[in-house]
């Protein structure tokens, strides 16, 4: 071909693109750091079947099996591409290993897969131009990088046509059944006309390729590259799992400027694709409040370019080990200030911590550390918070519960119920962890007691804390006061030591996830954590209790978002339900796709005052089923599926009940 000309466009196109990537790469050096290289062996199956193989894609079939064609398509036909860039400096270049048969096979491959990508470009622009589904960006980019993609699979299926028709005997064209065929197209015309069109379909695949490779870091399509990067460094705990803070040398606390992220913040906005997943049922976006998962992070990414510039070079000081310089350049950087400008409060506050988003965002994208991350700034920086938390922080602070109903009062739920202690006991196999609603909220009072008779039935060996016991430090945590977190969880961590707790056994999912997940950054290891919807379900299976089978009434069990989606348990509570003979149903948004109660992320304390109320909008899907009964699992949500039935009048036709309820109510000697 021309080796002169693919030199200079190589070289052009490359030295745009790294001169692009180093830019974005000194916004990540600007960044905090943070480590995301443990656990490699996780890590790439994670790469695989996420990055790979698509997962999270696939949850939603039609649009799902479009992507894989493309992604895939795309990745086949990449190799045929780097071939032509080498014909052009050798017109007999091969891939190594790619002659003969294998030669052939992978252009018979190539072919098909082109093939099924122009068709999935179709499938696409039908569904952003005609279907254009709610949660899609209706913009050129999306429509354009369709188009393109059509065109680089275009060139190479008719360069190759009209090589085939020039050279009939081509090694190649028994193999690739659509080029081949395509070839007849030719048939008739001149060779200097044939030979024009192999060479402008040439030469406008490789510039095609080149000048998509450019255009990528500059809009939502960066995905491409940052994608699998993104996917290898997620977090491998729960999405729930906020990290331990630094206190120490620092002069602010949580995130107030974009560089006080870290790098693996930037590169969740680097990847967002803007495909919308996460606002699907997303609790504050269905239900009309500020916060939008997807906007949160356009608007984060969107600042960050607004100032890469300046950020740029504090990354490039800092890289360089100038760090008072990179500090004096961050400062003087004009910028409206990140939580509570660039984002709104009411969006900071908004977040129920669901993990929804997480769990559905294909490139692994982590809202919720983005959330408390600003959170903590206003509340340790600021000392600005939603003034409903006024009571839970003094209560917190005080009497080591948000209620703050006084510590002295955290065993008066026992009453005259056989529960022994732990102090006066000395051990026991299993301790059961109350949580702050157990033994402060009246409703929840019952599940406990509920709970306690059913252990004393069954044989268990329990003890409780009592007074010893502190809040397990969710709501603190997660309202961004991560010194009240510490305070509470250290006060647990020591109780735990004092008496070589192995097992604890929990009704509350935010304890349960927050003592599985979470302690263990107090050095509390081998901690074994049991939901009690898990013990029931082995009692039950186990014989040691008895139950008779209530045939006919309806249940709808309700997913606890922090048992459910951050924690996988998932069948224990149908296990229950379906062991006491109760006709389930199950409602449209359950298990991993269960729709929040409204409580989490501390919103249990706060209120709701924004578009419609997230619980009400539970209970109308609840009540939807046809089921007399709502189970529960978890005391927020009891309390919030409760309400929402008594706010929306349905009290007659429909109960929300702790599945412990359910259980003691069928239980026969």
């Amino acid at each position: 071909m021309n080796p002169a000309l693919m030199s200079l466009v190589l070289f052009a196109a490359l030295c745009f693109f790294l001169d692009t990537m180093a830019g974005r790469w000194w916004l990540l050096a600007a960044a905090e750091s943070e480590q995301r290289g443990d656990r490699p062996a996780e890590r790439l199956r994670r790469l695989f079947v996420i990055g790979f193989g698509q997962q999270r894609l696939l949850y939603e079939r039609g649009a799902g099996w479009m992507h894989v064609g493309i992604f895939f398509g795309f990745l086949v036909v990449s190799l045929r591409t780097i071939t032509l860039i080498g014909r052009g400096f050798s017109p007999d270049f091969n891939l190594p290993g790619f002659d003969g048969v294998v030669g052939g096979f992978y252009a018979g491959l190539k072919d098909i897969f082109a093939t099924l990508v122009i068709l999935a470009v179709l499938v696409g622009l039908w569904r952003r131009l005609i279907v254009r589904p709610s949660r899609l960006h209706l913009n050129l980019e999306g429509v354009l990088i369709l188009l393109w993609i059509a065109l680089l699979m275009m060139t190479d299926l008719i360069g190759d046509a009209a090589l085939f028709a020039l050279d009939p005997g081509h090694a190649e064209a028994g193999w690739a059944v659509v080029s081949s065929a395509l070839s007849g197209v030719f048939a008739g015309i001149d060779a200097g006309t044939v030979m024009l069109w192999w060479k402008v379909m040439f030469w406008a695949h490789v510039v095609l390729v080149l000048a998509f490779l450019n255009f990528l870091p500059f809009g939502k399509h960066f995905h491409v590259i940052t994608a699998l990067p993104s996917v290898f460094t997620m977090k491998l705990t729960a999405p729930a799992v906020i990290g331990r803070m630094e206190f120490e040398g620092k002069e602010s606390f949580g995130v107030g400027k974009v560089e006080e992220f870290s790098w693996r913040r930037l590169l969740d906005m680097y990847s967002c694709t803007e495909c919308g997943r996460c606002t699907m049922h997303c609790p504050t976006a269905t239900t009309g409040k500020p916060l939008q998962p997807r906007e949160l992070i356009i608007e984060e990414r969107d600042h960050l370019y607004a100032i890469a510039g300046e950020l740029q070079k504090v990354g490039k000081l800092k890289s360089a080990g100038r760090l008072d310089e990179a500090k004096a350049v961050a400062a003087a950087i004009e910028r409206p200030p990140l939580a509570g400008g660039v984002i709104a409060e009411d969006v900071i506050w908004g977040c129920t911590t669901c993990g929804y988003c997480q769990t559905v965002c294909p490139v692994a994208i982590e809202h919720i550390d983005h959330v408390i991350d600003m959170r903590r700034y206003l509340m340790m920086t600021e000392a600005k918070m939603e003034p409903a938390l006024t009571n839970a922080v003094r209560g917190l602070e005080t009497n080591s519960n948000p209620w703050n109903a006084a510590s002295a009062a955290r065993e008066d739920w026992i009453g005259e119920l056989e529960v022994p202690l732990l102090r006066e006991k000395g051990s026991a196999e299993v301790l059961l962890f109350v949580g702050c609603a157990g033994a402060y909220d009246e409703r929840n009072k019952d599940v406990l007691r509920s709970l306690c008779r059913l252990m004393n039935k069954a044989g268990v060996d329990y003890a409780v804390l009592g007074t010893e016991e502190g809040c397990c430090g969710d709501p603190a945590r997660r309202m961004g006061h991560e010194y009240l977190f510490e305070m509470q969880a250290q006060q647990n961590v020591a109780a735990f030591l004092k008496y070589d707790v192995k097992t604890v056994v929990t009704a509350c999912p935010h304890c349960f996830s927050m003592l599985a997940n979470e302690y263990g950054q107090f050095d509390l290891q081998n901690l074994e954590v049991i939901h009690h919807s898990e013990m029931l379900a082995e009692l039950l299976r186990d014989g040691r209790l008895k139950v008779g089978r209530e045939t006919g009434k309806k249940v709808t069990y309700h997913d606890s978002c922090y048992l459910g989606r951050h924690n996988g348990v998932y069948d224990a509570p149908r296990e229950i339900v379906d062991a006491l003979g109760l006709d389930r149903v199950e409602m449209p948004r359950h298990g991993r796709e269960g729709f929040c109660c409204g409580a989490g992320g501390a919103r249990m304390f706060m209120e709701e005052d924004l578009g419609e109320r997230i619980n009400q909008n539970r209970v109308a899907e609840a009540a939807a089923t046809g089921a007399a009964e709502v189970g529960t699992a978890c005391p927020f949500c009891l309390t919030m599926i409760g309400d929402g039935i008594k706010e929306t009048d349905r009290q007659e036709s429909l109960q929300a009940l702790d599945l412990v309820e359910l259980v003691e109510r069928n239980l026969v000697d």
